[in-house]
């Protein structure tokens, strides 16, 4: 009897043990991606509003086309702005985001423009654009159940001055009009120090499609 009270006792408290992975999901859309528990998580609705402040041209109608998004970074005092910002972050971003295509872009999809989402990386990695400090530490292709695309880590340093490493993953989905995305940023210290950690954050990405 004493035996098993000792077993009930670790069943309860292995029962209670908060999980190691907070899962992100778009159930919807068939899109997935797992990190750490305890993160400050940044929701659709603070994004949505933050990106509806944007004047870039057709950044209205791209925001119109979002499906879902939501970011997740262990900063508390992150928000929507720092999000979408190119800014260096000192701390992990990691967001997750899926839109529908406009019809001008169903066709004209590419890898290049899968690469090209946030940043011209194609045109700075061939020349065509002359780039800041810059380079391309990974670049290959990536496929899923739902679809296909890009998986790219590379590193720049923007108008502040500091070196930013970004991670990532662009799917285009098997019909053809809705992409995935995963993007990873920290400043290039900060992504060494936890790349191990980063890394499992980016394979974890799952698209299933709807």
């Amino acid at each position: 009897m004493k035996l098993l009270s000792i077993l009930l006792g670790v069943a309860l408290l292995s029962s209670c043990a908060k999980p190691s992975k907070l899962y992100v999901a778009d159930k919807d859309d068939g899109a997935f991606f797992a990190t750490p528990s305890g993160w400050h998580h940044i929701s659709q609705l603070a994004l949505g509003r933050q990106e509806s402040t944007s004047s870039a041209v057709g950044a209205a109608e791209r925001a119109a086309s979002v499906l879902w998004q939501e970011a997740v970074t262990p900063k508390a005092t992150y928000t929507a702005t720092d999000v979408l910002s190119l800014k260096t972050p000192d701390q992990p971003i990691v967001y997750g985001r899926v839109r529908s295509l406009l019809p001008d872009e169903v066709n004209s999809i590419s890898y290049n423009s899968l690469r090209d989402l946030i940043l011209p990386v194609t045109s700075w990695a061939n020349g065509t654009i002359k780039s800041p400090l810059f380079d391309i530490s990974n670049d290959e292709e990536y496929i899923q159940k739902g679809g296909r695309g890009v998986h790219t880590v590379f590193q720049f340093t923007g108008s502040d001055g500091s070196s930013q490493t970004v991670n990532q993953t662009s799917v285009l989905s098997n019909d053809h009009t809705t992409i995935y995305v995963l993007i990873i940023r920290c400043s290039t210290s900060c992504y060494n120090k936890q790349k191990v950690a980063l890394e499992k954050i980016a394979t974890s990405f799952t698209v299933r499609g709807k």
